[in-house]
């Protein structure tokens, strides 16, 4: 089986990649990490197989970026598709000839299982984006698969990532098992001035606050409007994102700000659209209940974004590498959860001068550029796949001397640890 139009080298095993909705990227923060990843995978000559959902009801082989991307039909089921289209990829996966299935999410993880009991050879790896079965979206029986998924993961893979410190202490703390810390990474983009979409929607320049995500519960989207409600400014808040998983919800934040036209939602920004709202926001908002390692946090960083984030620990991870001379080194983090802390903390951004605005937007800039970089990630996975193909080669080593850096030991990076 073909997996990529690149000549394939001989010694660069197969990887089926399987988790990821979509490639590209349509939404959701496993979908653009698979997508920078891989893509940058297929360049160095690894034969990529995504397993995705179609579109329609063809089952569709296409490739993306040196990716094959082979997308299936899946019905629309809430709480149902996301597995189903779990198992089907694994069986395909597992019939294939990857040699290495590489396992995203803790949903997912549970079917690890199939390939280790029909091809116990096959080396399996996992990578954490973050505790999923608390995720408000689930009911009592998807936690209870999703917690069972996660068991998967701690003893199943033959390797074990994750995209934050916190996740790596979680599965040392509750499974005793090691795993690799590999954050996720972004691009410096070039900034985009005010075009056709700031006019679609009113916006001016350095004039609104900006949030970008999917609409779902665990975002915490509701306690920075009603928080915003409460401020006298003459600021927009601008919020990216919708979720056709989740309509109730996402009706419910509109409901909120059904009196207050100076909250805008935009539904899905794409490409040049969503560089521009980035480009020109003043700052960006981030009051999510649960993370991972938020790609979306670290893409208004390389706009040079001012940030302003809960206290969860991912963010508080983000936050502590900004580092003096500039003052304030970060802006300080509101509680989790609390609509009136998250007021506090917007009455304070605004109240900072320009010049500190600008101060910080550069740290942002600066903090991106030092640790989170899509090439790094990519490095570290390959010597992952590498490391597993050849036994007599500890990964780890390899990972960590392949990483360091100057005057920063390799635990002192978030690329990883």
């Amino acid at each position: 089986m073909q997996f990529s139009p690149y000549k394939p080298e001989p010694s660069l095993p197969r990887i089926a990649v399987i988790g990821s909705r979509n490639l590209p990227a349509n939404y959701g923060g496993v979908e653009t990490a698979c997508e920078n990843l891989y893509t940058r995978l297929a360049a160095k000559k690894f034969r990529v197989a995504a397993y995705c959902r179609s579109d329609d009801w063809a089952l569709r082989r296409t490739s993306y970026g040196g990716v094959t991307v082979i997308g299936f039909p899946m019905p629309n089921l809430p709480g149902i598709s996301t597995f189903l289209h779990c198992f089907i990829a694994t069986l395909l996966a597992t019939f294939s000839k990857a040699e290495i299935l590489h396992f995203h999410a803790q949903g997912p993880a549970l079917f690890s299982l199939i390939p280790r009991l029909l091809t116990p050879k096959r080396k399996i790896v996992f990578t954490c984006h973050g505790r999923d079965w608390q995720r408000p979206r689930w009911g009592r029986f998807a936690k209870w698969v999703i917690r069972l998924g996660e068991r998967c993961s701690a003893f199943i893979p033959d390797y074990r990532i994750t995209v934050s410190d916190d996740l790596r202490q979680y599965y040392q703390s509750t499974y005793s098992v090691q795993a690799s810390r590999i954050s996720n990474g972004v691009d410096i983009p070039e900034k985009v001035g005010p075009g056709r979409c700031l006019s679609k929607f009113a916006l001016a320049k350095n004039g609104y606050l900006l949030f970008v995500g999917r609409l779902v519960p665990e975002k915490g989207i509701e306690n920075l409007i009603e928080a915003f409600n409460a401020l006298k400014t003459g600021l927009k808040l601008v919020i990216v994102g919708d979720s056709p998983e989740t309509p109730d919800y996402v009706n419910h934040l509109k409901a909120l700000a059904h009196d207050n036209p100076r909250v805008v939602f935009t539904s899905y920004l794409r490409g040049r659209d969503l560089a521009e709202v980035y480009s020109n926001a003043l700052a960006y908002v981030s009051p999510s209940l649960l993370e991972g390692n938020p790609i979306t946090v670290l893409e208004a960083m390389s706009y040079g974004l001012p940030v302003l984030l809960s206290d969860i620990p991912p963010h508080l991870e983000i936050l502590s590498l900004f580092l003096p001379p500039v003052e304030p080194a970060a802006l300080p983090a509101f509680a989790t959860g609390s609509v009136e802390s998250c007021r506090q903390a917007l009455e304070a951004l605004l109240s900072l001068e320009p010049c500190q605005m600008e101060a910080l937007g550069q740290a942002s800039l600066s903090v991106v550029r030092e640790y989170f970089d899509w090439d790094v990630v990519a490095n570290a996975t390959q010597t992952v796949y590498l490391g597993l193909m050849n036994p007599a080669v500890s990964t780890q080593p390899k990972l960590a001397a392949s990483l360091v850096a100057p005057a920063r030991t390799v635990q002192e990076k978030v690329g990883v640890s």
